[in-house]
């Protein structure tokens, strides 16, 4: 090899793009080598030149410009092999699986740091169980059918790639990640119905008197850390199953009527968040309740955001990056919708800024 001409780096970029395929194509090859091997694109092609003049490279001219379809003829090194790997083949064979079932399971090893042989033949057994009696077993928690299947651990079957339980043939999705919890605070009979996107801002209105003349409704997740707006979309989602599986609590000296009956209620109103997401999520509800509107609280947001120590810009400090590209989609003719949309299109408030004397003033009420 000539002095200044990287061949070996630009032969290990070509191993690596083969793994897996028999050929590489022509078009753009020396600038995707040169971008794999940090080297410029002359340098590529003349690597690629020498690979070819030397038989370990077909497919490429003697001045290495690549004009067919490129494949290696000459050798190459063979790839090491974790241990790791070899133990979660070694576990899958042991418990007799097909070719099919170990090539859909056979990306799961990097999750498996630390067991040994025996826990992780378990776990193919454990597998082959769960995918036997995954029916019966559906719309269970997914921390229960991890204990009962995964060496009584309630966190394996999470840690397992979705992608390769379905390829086995087990349907992550038909296990709860968590129950979802309904909780509901108030007065028997409310005059309003709010609909509350974060926990935090539920027991904020409940430590008011507007108690006594609404009803208070949000969700919890139970062994989950909640972020950003998780909470309201939970709520939306169990709005839109009809609360399929959910459990309904009380909150201490609370008198309300049951959630299913708040739902029919004429007067529902949504407070959240005053940015995108929030309003997606109200978005979402008014699909199933479309008597639905949003809350007056969102008044003092408003002012709120005219205040540069009151609101907050969408970045990752603020739990909220990616919304300034979020697109939401108001309905034709909401104007109210669309205008509150747009006045938080650049900042937002959390619903947790309003105060206790703001939420007595406007809990009854809805926007307008």
């Amino acid at each position: 090899m000539t002095y200044g001409v990287p061949v070996e780096s630009v032969k290990t970029a070509i191993i690596k793009k083969m793994e897996g395929k028999s050929f590489l194509l022509p078009n753009g090859l020396i600038s995707s080598l040169a971008k794999a091997s940090s080297e410029d694109q002359l340098s590529v092609k003349q690597a690629l030149a020498r690979l070819s003049k030397s038989g370990w490279l077909d497919g490429v001219s003697q001045d290495g410009t690549p004009f067919a379809q490129v494949r290696i003829l000459g050798h190459v090194p063979e790839k090491q092999v974790d241990p790791l790997q070899s133990l979660w083949l070694m576990a899958m064979r042991s418990e007799a699986l097909n070719e099919d079932e170990i090539q859909a399971l056979s990306g799961s090893w990097k999750n498996l740091s630390g067991l040994e042989l025996d826990d992780m033949r378990a776990i193919v057994a454990g597998l082959k169980k769960l995918k036997q009696d995954q029916s019966v077993l559906s719309g269970l928690s997914a921390y229960l059918v991890s204990a009962r299947h995964f060496l009584g651990s309630s966190k394996l079957l999470g840690v397992l790639p979705n992608k390769c339980l379905t390829a086995f043939g087990i349907a992550p999705s038909q296990f709860q990640s968590h129950p979802p919890y309904v909780v509901v605070g108030g007065c028997s009979q409310p005059e309003t119905v709010v609909l509350v996107e974060n926990p935090a801002a539920f027991e904020l209105a409940m430590a008011t008197a507007a108690s006594q003349r609404c009803a208070f409704i949000a969700t919890y997740g139970f062994g989950l850390s909640k972020t950003d707006n998780e909470y309201g979309n939970q709520l939306a989602g169990l709005v839109i199953s009809g609360f399929a599986g959910a459990i309904t609590l009380m909150r201490e000296g609370s008198s309300c009527p049951p959630v299913r009956e708040l739902f029919n209620h004429p007067k529902i109103t949504f407070w959240g968040d005053l940015d995108p997401a929030g309003i997606q999520i109200y978005l979402r509800l008014k699909q199933q309740l479309p008597q639905l509107e949003l809350s007056a609280l969102y008044y003092p947001m408003v002012t709120m955001l005219d205040i540069p120590a009151c609101s907050h810009p969408y970045v990752t400090a603020t739990g909220k990056h990616g919304q300034i590209d979020m697109q939401v989609k108001c309905p034709e003719g909401d104007e109210v919708t669309s205008g509150l949309l747009r006045r938080c299109i650049t900042r937002g408030v959390d619903q947790e800024c309003v105060s206790p004397d703001d939420i007595l003033k406007f809990a009854s009420s809805s926007f307008k």
